[in-house]
């Protein structure tokens, strides 16, 4: 899920979204990313998983958007960076406590989250 969000993780490459955006539109980008995940809930088998990823630096459509969602249906957990396969040493250095991917400029790329989360089995 490349969720719709507010993009203010891009502002170094496109400036002009301080002014396109405001704290007030991420409240209802966060019911539509929420909803989008609801809607991929019944096209996973258990064992399945979602990738859900923004270019948004906001806790508002990230971190509170899975909290939401994980309150909501319980059968899903976060599957941390280091569980998911693949992975270089790399993204995994940029992996949070809570096993999420948060880029920053720190990084030298856009900020960026990302989170795999798996239905049970």
């Amino acid at each position: 899920v490349d969720a719709p969000c507010s993009g203010v993780g891009t502002v170094r490459r496109d400036p002009d979204i301080r002014w396109r955006r405001a704290v007030t539109d991420f409240p209802a980008l966060a019911r539509v990313q929420v909803d989008l995940l609801r809607r991929v809930v019944p096209l996973l088998a258990p064992g399945g998983r979602i990738v859900y990823s923004t270019c948004s630096s906001e806790p508002e459509e990230n971190e509170a958007v899975l909290a939401t969602f994980l309150a909501e249906t319980r059968e899903f957990r976060v599957l941390p960076l280091e569980e998911v396969e693949g992975l270089s040493p790399r993204v995994l250095a940029m992996g949070t406590r809570d096993g999420y991917l948060r880029t920053t400029p720190a990084h030298g790329l856009e900020a960026f989250f990302g989170a795999v989360i798996e239905k049970a089995r």
